[in-house]
Parts: structure tokens; sequence; C-alpha cells
């Protein structure tokens, strides 16, 4: 039970770095298969690019009846049934982003901790945390005061359609910074950078932490942006290492800690408090029974369950969206599969509406730089200077759901004016940057090599004519792209995109051979976040909105972080709050509060 994140201490290789690497043209993983119980992966190993509409199935949202078809039959445990008790103060389900931070936090509270997790190992697929304030922040001049968090506030709402719970998001931009520092307190070989693309000694390139964006671009001012990314990011070139050593702090607290162990059902009392859960074992028929003062769901999100995706999301699954799911268990199948959800159902908890699909548009051999984009009917269909998400909703309305993106041979000069925002590229080198170098520093430089790898391996079309160029491209109307593309350079020549109203700093004009065409489809969902409505203190609610005693959640199953679409303004949100709100689930859950 991942949260929302891929196991990268298992596979080696995290959702940010398949990205980077262009994980949407070397392997997909699909949804899993449906039904009323728990969706099993399809196959071990599989790699799919089949979407889900394409078995057929009807797609079945919400009708108002109430009736949930994902949810199941909950299990009927007996006594009889258990082979093992265990008794603790605190049980973490789940051992991810916000799963480790609740586990340590709870341990380091005093607290006795048992912790399960589906799978072999604990699961940290993020690289980014969006962090407002602290002490580490401070080291970079972005600490305590540097950005109003009356604006953080209002963008995150207004990007959720204001459905989110204010209340939450307020206390992230409270204790973020805090939380920033207290997760590398622990990772004693984590190197900081003084800049994002500093040279990082050889005896510390195995893991280190860097300011995104440090020192900012001249160009780029997010006060004066339409669609502004806030500079409050950080990376960690090795996440799953820092949460390595976090969970060793609780451990060495006394944490017992159970992998391929996968919780079934809580238990609730009388009163209807939860005390405790039912699990089981990998290949084991008989029951694990943890009964516990406090429970913390952390247990990632849903994307391997097909019935989940359908109900809540079904436009992912009508427009094809290809889907990534990278946590399994020892036997390879998928293990986010919306556990923590269903078992909070079955407690009495609420589940949120209006869940928020995880769409990181990255464009491809140039990024989502704000080009000239054209669909293969040749046409211009958008203000290009938009973020990811909104990328990825205009390029889903488009025959065959495809377009392509125009450049020409001044990008080096011209990289410097787009936005400095998750999967632009808006700085050059001449040369490549160090093998050591992270993934997500890598999502936004570009050298030629870059471009003349991205033309060698067939991901960007290049020629010396714009005639040459749209030959190439299949299906392409080339008589109405070149329309498009004079009337563009026209609009670019006279300084204001009175077509579509794209910023004049990144208009440019296509006229210096050699010319490139990148194609752009559909992008992954790396994950579908809604969940059990919560308070800032991470408590669970019931379906009349009281809170639930002795649960807590934290991560992609914790509702009110995120609605309607992941917003693009603060780079490494998701995880952020994992760490954030683990935290203060671990500590609330710990003190009974």
């Amino acid at each position: 039970m991942a949260a929302s994140e891929a196991t990268e201490a298992s596979n080696g290789m995290s959702r940010r770095a398949f990205v980077a690497a262009g994980g949407a043209a070397a392997g997909i993983v699909a949804l899993g298969a449906s039904g009323a119980a728990p969706a099993q992966a399809a196959e071990k190993g599989s790699a799919s690019a089949d979407a889900t509409a394409a078995s057929g199935e009807t797609t079945v949202g919400y009708d108002g009846t109430g009736v949930m078809p994902w949810l199941g039959e909950e299990p009927s445990i007996s006594e009889s049934d258990v082979s093992q008790t265990l008794e603790c103060d605190v049980l973490v389900i789940g051992l991810g982003c916000a799963g480790v931070p609740a586990a340590r936090a709870a341990a380091e509270a005093g607290a006795k901790v048992v912790a399960l997790e589906a799978s072999s190992a604990l699961n940290s697929c993020a690289s980014d945390m969006a962090v407002l304030g602290g002490q580490t922040q401070a080291k970079w001049g972005r600490g305590d005061g540097y950005l109003d968090p009356k604006t953080i506030v209002n963008m995150h709402m207004s990007e959720s359609s204001h459905h989110c719970s204010q209340g939450i998001i307020t206390r992230w931009t409270q204790e973020s910074g805090g939380a920033l520092d207290w997760l590398i307190a622990p990772a004693s070989d984590l190197y900081v950078c003084s800049e994002e693309h500093e040279n990082v000694p050889q005896e510390s390139q195995s893991s280190f932490l860097y300011p995104y964006y440090y020192p900012m671009l001249e160009s780029y001012d997010y006060t004066k942006e339409a669609m502004p990314c806030y500079p409050t990011s950080v990376g960690f070139s090795n996440l799953a290492a820092v949460m390595k050593e976090n969970l060793q702090v609780a451990i060495d607290a006394g944490a017992d800690v159970h992998y391929d162990t996968r919780a079934v059902e809580l238990i609730v009392d009388g009163d209807g408090a939860v005390t405790g859960a039912y699990a089981q074992k990998l290949g084991e028929s008989t029951y694990l029974k943890v009964t516990a003062k406090s429970v913390v769901l952390a247990t990632g999100d849903y994307l391997a369950d097909e019935g989940m995706v359908k109900y809540f999301a079904p436009q992912v699954v009508e427009n094809q969206v290809p889907t990534m799911c990278f946590d399994v268990d020892a036997n390879g199948d998928k293990t986010e599969r919306g556990d923590g959800i269903r078992m909070g159902v079955w407690a009495g908890a609420k589940v949120e509406g209006w869940h928020a699909p995880m769409i990181h548009y990255m464009g491809s051999a140039m990024g989502n730089n704000g080009y000239l984009w054209l669909n293969l009917d040749g046409k211009r269909f958008m203000n290009e200077d938009i973020a990811g998400q909104q990328l990825e909703n205009q390029v889903e309305l488009q025959p065959q759901r495809k377009a392509y993106q125009f450049f020409d041979a001044s990008w080096p000069d011209q990289l410097q004016y787009f936005p400095a925002a998750h999967g632009v590229a808006c700085y050059y080198r001449d040369e490549a940057l160090p093998d050591y170098t992270a993934s997500g520093l890598r999502i936004n430089v570009r050298t030629p090599d870059d471009i003349q790898s991205a033309v060698d391996e067939g991901r960007c079309l290049t020629a010396d004519t714009i005639d040459d160029l749209l030959a190439q491209i299949p299906d392409m109307d080339v008589d109405a792209a070149k329309e498009s593309i004079e009337r563009y350079n026209e609009l670019c020549k006279a300084g204001e995109d009175t077509d579509f109203y794209k910023s004049s700093q990144r208009l440019f004009a296509l006229e210096n051979p050699p010319f490139y065409a990148a194609e752009c489809g559909e992008a992954l969902i790396l994950a579908n976040l809604g969940g059990l409505e919560s308070d800032a203190d991470c408590h669970v609610y019931n379906t009349d909105r009281q809170i639930i005693p002795g649960l807590y959640v934290c991560g992609a199953p914790q509702g009110g972080r995120f609605n309607v679409q992941y917003p693009i303004s603060l780079k490494g949100l998701s995880c952020s709050m994992c760490v954030t709100f683990g935290k203060i689930a671990g500590e609330n859950a710990a003190a009974g509060k």
C-alpha cells in the first residue's frame, strides 16, 4: 500500500524518473481487472498500454442511488480465523510517503507502533516537495515569510473549485516547512545543495537535496503570470533513502513492521470507534489481528482498481488515459487498490466527491513548452502557454487525442523565456548534465544532444523546410498546417496573439531552419487523488460528518486535499502533504486527540 507512490526501494525507478525518461512512450501499466472485490493485477510484470475503455465494459460512475459498485462485500472474519494477535497503541496501515512519517511521529511520541505494508518494502516514488518556510528553505532565502500563505491558499482553493478543505490547505502552509526540517533530520548523509544545479561532491552524489529554480530565472516573475508556479519546491535525488532512515527511527523506537501484509478490515466496537484491524500475510489463509487505541490509514491511491477509477473518474477511462501502477507485493500483484478507502467506508466513513486525477503533462522532446501546437487537422487550438494538467485537458479534445509541438533552431536562446514550472524546458546547456543528476533536474534542462537523441529515437521530427517537416507527420492536413504556421508567424512578428491571447514573451516565429515537430499524445495518470472526508487533524468523518473515534488518515486516502484536478501552482504538493499530514496523524494518533 503505497502513499500513491511507486516502490523506489524495490523497483529502482520512481514515477518522476519514469516520466523524465520518456515513460509514456517506453511502457505503460494499464488499469487492473475490474470487479466488486479489490482488483488484482492482470499479470505479473505486465506493462500494457491498453486503456480501460478498450475492455468494452461499461463505465460506471455515481448514479445517485448511493450504490458503490466498487466497494464489494465486507469480509466476515471470526476469532477462529485469527492465527496471531498483536496489541499496540498506534496501528499504521501503509508505509509510503505518509505512512512512514506517521509511524516515526507516533513512535517518537512514545507510542507502541505496529505498521503493516502490503508491498515487500516501503514505497517512495516521489522526489519533489512544495514547502513553505522552515529552516531548510531559509538556506536559500525562502524561509518563513518568503511567500504570502493567503495567496497560496486562495490559489489552491480556486484550482480545486473550492471543493477541498481550506483548513487542511491552511495548515499545510503553516507546517510544511517544519515537516521538511523534521524529515531530513535523521538523514545524516544527505547533502544539501547551495543552488539548483550545483556540482555535488562525489561522496554525496547518492543522496542530495536541491532547491528548484534557485537562483530564479531572470525572465520569470510568477507574480505576473496568469498560471503561476510558486518558487517553493525542493527535490530529492533519493527520497527512498531518506524514508528508510525515517522508518529506522521508528523501528529503533520499537515499531513492529510487517511487510507483504495487507490490512483487509477495520475493527469497530459497539460505539462506532475503530479499535484495530485484521490483516493477512501474503500466501496465508488465516488472519493477523491487531488491536490498537488508534489506527492511521495511509494506504495510497486506487489506480489498480478499475472499478474505483470508473466510479470516481470516468472521464479518465473514457479518454483512454494510460495509467501508471508500480507498487507490487512479493507476487508481483499491484497494491494500489484503494484498500484504505474501502475499509473506511465499511467502518462508516464518508468518501468525498470530486476526485482529482494527477496527470502531469510533460510533453515530448521539448517538454510542455508553449511553442506553437497544431492538431492533426493542421489547426492551432489553444493558448499554448498553460500548465501540464490543462495541456492534457486540451490534447484529449483533439483528433486521435494527439497534437504536434513546433519549434525551430532558435530554441537554445528561447528557453529562458518559458516559465520556471513543472515539465517546462527553461534551461539551456551546451553540455550534458552529470550522470548523477536527479531525474527531476533533467526535466527542465535541454542540450543539443537531448534534441538530437530525440530525433534519432523518432520522438522528434526535423527538416530544413516547413513543407518537408509537415510531410513527415502521419495524418496531418498539410495545407491547413501551412496556413496555421503562416498565421502564427504573422502574430509573432506583430507581437500580439489576437487569436488565443498567448503572452507576447513566448511568441516565437518558425523561421530559422532546421525546423522541429514533436508528437504530443496523452500523458500518464500517476494517481487519482480523493479519499475519506477528514479534517486538518487527520480525523475521519462518518456519513453524518461526525468524527469516527480512533481513526486517522493521511496521504492519498485523505480527503480534502485535492479536488477536480491536481493543481499546478505548487510543484510536489502531494508528497509534501503526505509528509506533513503523516507527521500530524502520527502525533495525534499517539496522543489520542
